[in-house]
């Protein structure tokens, strides 16, 4: 079997908004370093929309505060790695520099808009707040843009809601305050950090309208946190699996639920009820997210893999490209010293 070797930073950057390049991060506990980032390397093109998907305590969300810069250090610090926005290291810039990239060119939405919003502000303050400092415009200038955005994401009686305070609305229309606030500055990248998790299927399925239809009128590129796969296929363009730490596998997303090469992404896809299915127990994978620093060595995910190797204990497996722009973290793909490691297809 002969296999591809080109590893993520041989890719070329023209394309890509943002670039990942082998980041680790480490947390320092009491006496101990743990690592919960592990050379990740991610890319995302204008205009596209790249899905982060895996169980919780895979490291989605501090992977995505990374790129904020949002880790307090200490107790955080990134022994390697890279995130390039611009053609500049965004781990390098100071405080100061990030403030001004933070909801101008780089926007978050947070899981939980009740305790991302601030209480005791009103909703059109907040939306302004960022018009204030990266657009420099008027009182009646932001507020006209603050109702606006509220429009655009479909709240009804933008005027009454723009006076209103977050435990007055509902569920559905605080998470579409929380896209205005994203989206206020029309960011070059929207990070979406399991954006729909705490709302009912019909609001769901509206915010992730809305969300597409925001993203072409402003032309944003958007990294969509999610543990729901249903989402990634309605939403994205290409999807990374994320487990332990690590990317494992990262395709285009068709290419990815038809060919799906490593155990644990075909694991998860099976878990995925059936069209017509009304009865029977669904596959799950065995065991649970190990937690960070339980293994020094060897792949992570080899206590739950029904495919694992003698190897798979030992050595860690590279992340690399075994088809065109398919990038898996297994030895079932990979060789070791020029020998083929499995002959599996």
């Amino acid at each position: 079997m002969e296999t591809k070797t080109k590893f993520m930073k041989d890719i070329a950057p023209q394309k890509n908004v943002l670039e990942i390049k082998n980041l680790s991060l480490e947390f320092k506990n009491e006496d101990r370093i743990v690592r919960v980032v592990n050379d990740v390397s991610l890319y995302i093109r204008k205009g596209e929309t790249l899905g982060l998907v895996g169980e919780s305590g895979c490291g989605k969300s501090v992977t995505s505060m990374s790129i904020m810069r949002l880790i307090d250090s200490p107790p955080g610090n990134y022994p390697a790695g890279e995130i390039i926005y611009r053609g500049e290291d965004l781990l390098k810039k100071t405080e100061n520099q990030m403030a001004k990239i933070r909801g101008n060119d780089i926007s978050m939405i947070f899981q939980e808009p009740m305790t991302s919003l601030n209480p005791v502000i009103t909703i059109g303050a907040q939306i302004e707040e960022s018009l204030f400092i990266h657009r420099k415009l008027t009182k009646q200038e932001a507020k006209i843009k603050a109702v606006d955005m509220l429009e655009k994401v479909r709240i009804p009686r933008a005027e009454e809601i723009y006076k209103a305070y977050p435990h007055e609305l509902s569920g559905g229309m605080r998470q579409r305050v929380m896209i205005a606030i994203a989206l206020a500055c029309s960011p070059n990248i929207l990070i979406a950090d399991e954006p729909t998790t705490a709302l009912d299927v019909t609001i769901q399925a509206q915010i992730l309208e809305l969300m597409g239809k925001l993203k072409d009128e402003i032309d944003t590129s958007i990294l969509f946190i999610t543990h729901d796969l249903g989402v990634v296929a309605e939403m994205c363009d290409r999807v990374a699996v994320m487990y332990s730490g690590e990317i494992v596998e990262q395709a285009d997303v068709y290419e990815l639920y038809k060919n799906p090469k490593h155990p644990y992404t075909r694991g998860l896809l099976k878990s995925i009820p059936k069209i017509g299915q009304t009865r029977g127990i669904l596959p799950s994978i065995p065991g649970q997210v190990p937690l960070p620093g339980t293994f020094t060595h060897g792949c992570k995910f080899r206590d739950r893999c029904e495919e694992v190797m003698e190897i798979c204990h030992r050595e860690d497996p590279g992340f690399l490209e075994i088809e065109q722009e398919h990038y898996c973290r297994c030895f079932l793909y990979t060789t070791i010293d020029g020998k083929e490691v499995s002959s599996h297809e």
